[in-house]
């Protein structure tokens, strides 16, 4: 039994797990290495001197938790693990101490990364407070790329992190330097990295084509490992300190021409801590011929996209609204955004074409010929449909409809009303229709509800009575609609 614990010790299990394996006391496993140790430092040995630190509850489980904490697990976790899969009772602290412990125990070793002359650029974000945009204070980053063999450095100032902002200042920075470095290796940004993964992190779209059309490879630095990216970030912090803390900018402006002086006069022509030399003259020396030449044009920048065309013919994009031909409400189109143009295709087919809204959210942009032609018809046009229309009926139809136009209702509904009066010709013929509203206009009741009372009361048949005969010694003589109502029912007017 003792020699198959002390095997199973041998072979990395622990105590608990040796014991539960051979059905004993953890204590009994404990004894029996213990003496083994004893007996081993008594023949081979002097004993060991007392070096002042106490054992821990959480040494036997040493090796376990050193595993746990190079797959970086979180404290969290490996404290519930040990729970779970040994019993240990320890508190949170407990464990987060003995982990501080060992980490101090045990310093990471690094090495040193030396790249050839054109080579290899890093590049990284480093936010710098806010900075006045035309009178608004704005959050502002520094967008930092460092070539690796000379040091030398470009920085601009940024207000977001976006894949445009990103793709942008690489650019600017290719044209400082006049050339591009075969690979460039990035933080795992969002703009540049869409999935981070150790052995193959996906690279973002439209970073990748702008990567393969400068002709360099992107190399994105393994999670939360900054020293994969050290010469770059010792740039950041160097960018932060020297040109920015303590100083105020009026905006923005100010701020990008103070940058690009302290970059040529200060920042590349100063000596180097770690190389003793200056960045400008090691690049102009040595590192810029090894540059691969620019391209002839600049990249043109896009973004894609599918969307769904809404029923007021639009579809939306980064927060604004473009329209697109009515016919293809409610299907899938495709957006490309080019530098500031917006195209939107089917089936590989351009329909739309936008530009873009830039800086701003929720704006519509609309080509009034993408809705039907009802909808796009003036009020001058319409007038002209209607008068026809009306014309068509009969003169007294054309007088109500101008005096039609005079009235409130107009105001509020517009040719709605006209609408109503000509699909009453439908029913009642153009003639009775006519009659009607020329009968409307005599009493001064211009409204649809009163032309249709007249068509069904058949009171368009009546004939109108001269103002004179209206009144008489100031009382008048026009009769209730419901009076005629009771006239056509006891078949004094007839409906023919």
């Amino acid at each position: 039994m003792k020699t198959t614990i002390r095997t199973l010790y041998k072979k990395g299990y622990n105590k608990t797990q040796i014991g539960r394996m051979l059905g004993i006391d953890r204590k009994t496993v404990r004894k029996v290495l213990k003496e083994n140790e004893e007996y081993q430092d008594s023949s081979n040995h002097p004993p060991e001197q007392k070096t002042g630190i106490w054992p821990s509850m959480l040494d036997d489980y040493r090796e376990f938790i050193e595993i746990q904490l190079a797959k970086e697990l979180s404290i969290t976790r490996i404290h519930q693990d040990l729970q779970k899969e040994f019993g240990v009772e320890c508190g949170y602290t407990t464990l987060r101490d003995y982990i501080a412990k060992i980490r101090k125990s045990q310093p990471h070793a690094y090495m040193v990364l030396h790249s050839l002359p054109g080579e290899e650029a890093q590049v990284d974000f480093g936010y710098i407070g806010t900075i006045k945009v035309k009178g608004v204070p704005r959050k502002a980053w520094i967008f930092v790329m460092s070539l690796s063999y000379s040091r030398y450095m470009y920085v601009s100032i940024t207000l977001d992190q976006s894949v445009k902002t990103f793709i942008r200042c690489h650019t600017e920075a290719f044209r400082f330097f006049g050339g591009v470095p075969q690979t460039v290796k990035i933080d795992n940004l969002k703009a540049a990295i869409v999935e981070t993964d150790f052995y193959e992190p996906t690279v973002q779209r439209t970073y990748a084509a702008f990567a393969d059309y400068y002709g360099f490879l992107p190399n994105p630095c393994r999670v939360y490992t900054p020293t994969d990216k050290g010469k770059v970030e010792s740039n950041v912090k160097y960018v932060k300190e020297n040109c920015f803390k303590g100083r105020n900018f009026q905006d923005i402006d100010e701020a990008k021409q103070f940058l690009m002086s302290w970059l040529t006069d200060t920042a590349n022509k100063r000596i180097h801590g770690t190389t003793g030399k200056k960045p400008e003259t090691v690049f102009y020396e040595i590192e810029k011929r090894k540059l691969k030449p620019l391209p002839t044009e600049d990249f043109i920048f896009s973004k894609s996209g599918t969307v769904t065309v809404r029923t007021d013919c639009h579809i939306v994009h980064d927060g604004n609204f473009y329209s697109v031909p009515y016919t293809y409400i409610g299907m899938d189109v495709d957006v490309i955004e080019i530098n500031h143009l917006l195209k939107i295709y089917y089936a590989g087919k351009e329909i739309a074409l936008h530009s873009l809204c830039e800086n701003a959210k929720g704006e519509h942009v609309t080509d009034k010929s993408h809705y039907p032609s009802n909808k796009t018809i003036t009020q001058e046009e319409l007038l002209s449909r209607y008068r026809e229309k009306m014309s068509a009926v009969g003169e007294g139809a054309l007088a109500f409809l101008e005096a039609f136009r005079q009235t409130e209702m107009y105001q509020c509904h517009h040719y709605r009303s006209i609408s109503g009066i000509l699909a009453l010709c439908k029913r009642y013929g153009n003639d009775a229709v006519d009659k009607a509203c020329a009968r409307a206009c005599h009493y001064g009741n211009i409204t649809y509800r009163s032309v249709k009372k007249i068509c069904e009361s058949g009171l368009y048949n009546l004939p109108l009575e001269n103002e004179s005969e209206r009144s008489v010694n100031g009382n008048s003589k026009i009769r209730n609609l419901a009076d005629y109502r009771k006239m056509t029912e006891l078949g004094v007017i007839s409906h023919e």
